[in-house]
């Protein structure tokens, strides 16, 4: 009797994938149950979960890969078995594994939700009960806004047989992006001593649909970036700038620059200000969507208030068609484009009044 095969092909890309939805066809030539994975590695920047973002560059730093297998009961799909992948490691794009004639799936129809994450992130994953748990119902959560990192997932449905089925897993990150790149901050403002510069949200998501990418758990609003400039020298009245040379990013004179990942939420506003150090606001903009002033955080969107498309220069990496740096000019200007960047899925404009 021929073995029960599962051939999944699980493609983790830093940018979107192309969604394929249709059941797989039966591939006769797969013998065992394997995972084939293949990740398109772009630069490692930064640190661990809830590190910062220096760039619009598209990246990953996957290092563990788990499969979760749903079987079709009824109207549902309900826990199976899980895969964990070994061998993955940062930088790997592509890994074969192979699983023991023991471990493979019993025919049927099943959904297949694969998982990518870092070493160290701050996710707490939806532990599945076997025939119970739903896919609908696996979710990544955490404590505080501000600790999530880079998660990726997708769903695929396929039907298992002897002969063997082959699957395309396309991961896409179920988190947002969001940069900052400001300069020329003013040392004194309105006859005070500006202290922070902060982006604030209104309300925030702490956990995440892994199947869809849909926000769950409505909390409040929090501060994205609250940056304390006291610290840094002045120059012609002007703040000099966040040190990260140590981190190997050019960047800008007079310039900050600092990033996040952001669950999805709904329906928010944010707020860019400069403060003094009792938390008064000595200027405020409204950031906005074209001329909307709430709007929805998107998983595997990147929201970028200024331009940075490269960690090692300011002009862009050089070269034809590249995009110099643009900071947003915190002296003199009165609008801040915000756009999303096409290395993750979609680019839209923002604008701050």
């Amino acid at each position: 009797m021929k073995s029960k095969v599962i051939y999944l092909l699980a493609c983790l890309f830093a940018w979107s994938c192309a969604d394929d939805d249709q059941i797989q066809v039966v591939d006769e030539s797969v013998k065992g149950l394997s995972f084939e994975l293949n990740a398109v590695s772009g630069m490692q920047i930064g640190t661990r979960a809830g590190s910062p973002i220096y760039s619009q560059e598209a990246s990953q730093k996957v290092t563990r890969v788990s499969v979760y297998a749903f079987k079709k009961s009824g109207d549902s799909f309900l826990f199976a078995k899980s895969f964990t992948v070994p061998g993955w490691t940062l930088g790997t794009t592509t890994l074969i594994y192979a699983v023991a004639e023991n471990d493979k799936l019993s025919p049927g129809d099943y959904k297949f939700l694969a998982i990518g994450r870092d070493a160290t992130d701050n996710f707490a994953l939806t532990i599945p009960t076997a025939d119970t748990t739903t896919i609908e119902e696996m979710y990544a959560a955490i404590t505080n806004s501000g600790d999530e990192s880079e998660i990726f997932a997708d769903v695929k449905e396929a039907i298992v047989t002897d002969a063997g089925t082959r699957v395309s897993l396309n991961m896409t990150r179920k988190v947002a992006g969001l940069l900052g790149y400001f300069k020329n901050v003013p040392q004194i403002l309105n006859t005070k001593t500006v202290k922070f510069l902060r982006l604030s949200i209104s309300a925030s998501d702490k956990s995440v649909n892994l199947a869809t990418g849909v926000g769950a758990q409505p909390s409040a609003g929090y501060n994205i970036f609250n940056m304390d400039l006291s610290g840094q020298t002045v120059s012609n009245g002007y703040y000099t700038g966040n040190d990260l040379s140590g981190a190997g990013v050019i960047k800008l004179t007079n310039s900050q620059l600092m990033g996040s990942y952001l669950m999805p939420v709904s329906s928010v506003s944010m707020t860019l200000g400069l403060y003094d150090d009792t938390n008064a606001a000595l200027k405020e903009w409204s950031v906005r969507n074209s001329s909307v002033a709430s709007f929805d955080v998107l998983a595997n969107h990147f929201y970028s208030l200024g331009v940075k498309t490269s960690t090692t220069s300011t002009n862009g990496g050089g070269g034809e068609g590249a995009t110099p740096d643009n900071a947003i000019d915190l002296s003199v200007n009165d609008e801040i484009t915000i756009s999303i960047t096409p290395g993750w899925a979609v680019i839209h404009n923002l604008t701050i009044q």
